[in-house]
């Protein structure tokens, strides 16, 4: 039998990984939708004249979803920072391959396609509701001119957000952005074994912090007078005091490749490097 991986095998890990804390899921998918409903009922009483528009929406749906999903992200690992639960986790008969993957499975994959089915449970309802309640308001308190606007359920995975300058879907990236913090809390909750959502936010805002102050007040002293033009592979250099330009650019493919790198290789890596931290993993 392969000591990697072995599919069958994989499949009993995630099977028995569901028998252990399917009371946990259950319950935990109660409380978003509660939660989601909750809010949505929050913000329906407090703006009854337009409540549900798309801002709000969308808003709710990424916000609760960076925040539930480096929560559940912070945890899923914990089992490790208690010398019996991880003892118990290590003796597992399966690889650690099969073990990061059904973690993954889980943590990432799973939860993400049930929160957003929870939000949309949550979200048609409220959005019925807000309709309803709204319309009411309407009806005594309109001007004779005005034109009551339902609102609609939003697709949280599009919008264009720059009408008439071509397609910019912001929230495609804004939901890369999430997978990459998601899965640094991820290989967080490897690294810290108590207290794994704090040290990691603080690790985060402290790496953001550096980068800042490295590309503002470091790499800048470096450049000639101008700015980025277009790209991060082409710069606009402005010579003498005069309006006039010249523009650098880098090859295309200097472009391309690292575009590609930054909006899909930083949540790879940090599952790649979860998987060695949790194999060196000592109790």
């Amino acid at each position: 039998m392969n000591q990697v991986f072995n599919f069958n095998r994989c499949l009993l890990l995630i099977a028995k990984h569901w028998s252990e804390n399917r009371k946990k899921y259950l319950l935990g998918m109660l409380a978003i939708t509660g939660i989601i409903l909750a809010w949505f009922g929050f913000y329906i009483v407090m703006e009854r004249y337009r409540p549900m528009d798309p801002g709000v929406q969308y808003g709710t749906y990424y916000v609760g979803l960076f925040i539930v999903g480096c929560l559940y992200a912070s945890t899923l690992f914990a089992d490790l920072s208690s010398k019996s639960k991880g003892t118990n986790y290590l003796s597992v008969p399966a690889s650690q391959l099969e073990k990061t993957l059904c973690t993954l499975l889980y943590g990432v994959v799973i939860f993400f396609i049930f929160y957003t089915l929870l939000f949309y449970f949550a979200d048609i309802i409220m959005v019925k509701v807000g309709n309803t309640v709204a319309y009411s308001y309407w009806e005594t308190n309109h001007s004779p001119a005005a034109v009551f606007e339902p609102q609609k359920v939003v697709n949280v995975f599009w919008t264009d957000s720059r009408p008439g300058q071509g397609e910019f879907n912001f929230l495609f990236y804004l939901l890369l952005c999430y997978f990459a913090v998601q899965s640094a809390y991820l290989l967080g909750s490897v690294y810290f074994s108590r207290f794994s959502f704090i040290k990691t936010t603080v690790g985060l805002l402290f790496i953001w912090l550096l980068l800042i102050v490295f590309v503002g007040k470091i790499l800048n002293t470096f450049m000639p007078d101008g700015s980025f033009y277009e790209s991060m592979a082409s710069y606009r250099l402005n010579v003498g005091s005069d309006i006039s330009e010249k523009i650098i650019r880098l090859p295309e493919w200097v472009n391309t490749g690292s575009l590609f790198l930054l909006k899909y290789a930083f949540a790879p890596i940090f599952w790649i490097a979860t998987y060695f931290r949790v194999k060196e993993k000592e109790i």
